[in-house]
């Protein structure tokens, strides 16, 4: 028997082309306005961050975000679609936020025709002592990230634990190490002030980020002060400028010199003065 599906097809979409007016009003209730493109752009290339089979055969999806993103349930939701039609199965969804700004955003979509959710959990709600009892140091380095009652004795910890690796493999958790530091402000200063008591050496200045970030805590230094001191009537000097630096930024004599435009050895000179170099 011929199949003449494709004629139907090809028949209803010539129709649908002219848009019907009366049998759109029957099936909406409501006018048309215009017709639209029926043509979509191609839709991204989607990259999930964690893909995995658990053992009870469930899929489970994991992404992390560390900026609070009004579209992030849109997102979750073009991933379950992905991953349902790939696997069909529904996905357990979380997304894992690891800002440190307070969450903010929201974990689903309530329209009037989808009801859509997924697990939002705050990487600050968990208590860093449960990653630092498992054998993986990645789960160890993560605990950076978590919640510590004891901030100083969180780091001394995870150094310890990263100390009997060898060579290669400490450089490479060291990176991974650094790397979450950035994420976690209040812990660089803390991990400086222990740099003589720790078992390794993290040696934050000479990352690139650090630098950056200590080049713009700078500026914002400098800005403050001077807004500050003109608010209250008073000329900021050079040298009150260079002293606030060394003492609340722990600026090097180079990093100063170029943000007071200043030779290395002036700066130096005032510093010693002050007796702080």
């Amino acid at each position: 028997m011929p199949d003449f599906s494709f004629k139907y097809d090809r028949t209803l979409k010539d129709i649908l082309k002219g848009y019907p007016k009366r049998f759109v009003e029957i099936l909406t209730g409501k006018k048309v306005l215009e017709s639209l493109d029926v043509s979509f752009p191609k839709v991204e290339e989607l990259r999930a961050d964690l893909l995995l089979r658990l053992e009870d055969e469930s899929i489970f999806h994991l992404e992390l975000q560390t900026e609070n993103d009004p579209l992030m349930p849109l997102r979750m939701l073009k991933y379950y679609t992905y991953i349902y039609s790939i696997y069909s199965k529904e996905p357990i969804q979380t997304v894992l936020y690891i800002g440190s700004k307070p969450l903010s955003m929201e974990n689903y979509i309530n329209k009037d025709h989808l009801r859509f959710d997924y697990s939002l959990v705050d990487i600050k709600t968990i208590d860093c002592r449960e990653l630092l009892k498992s054998d993986d140091l990645n789960d160890v380095v993560l605990s950076v990230l978590c919640y510590a009652e004891d901030e100083r004795s969180l780091i001394l910890e995870v150094a310890s634990r990263l100390s009997h690796l060898k060579p290669i493999e400490l450089e490479d958790y060291k990176l991974k190490l650094k790397n979450l530091l950035h994420l976690r402000p209040n812990l660089i200063k803390i991990t400086e002030e222990l740099e003589d008591k720790m078992p390794i050496t993290i040696k934050l200045e000479d990352d690139p980020l650090y630098r950056k970030g200590i080049e713009k805590g700078i500026e914002k230094g400098i800005e403050k002060g001077i807004e500050k001191g003109r608010a209250e009537g008073i000329s900021v000097t050079k040298r009150q400028i260079i002293i606030n630096l060394h003492n609340n930024f722990k600026a090097v004599p180079e990093q100063i010199a170029f943000n007071v435009n200043d030779t290395v050895e002036n700066v130096i000179a005032v510093l010693k003065e002050e007796g702080l170099y």
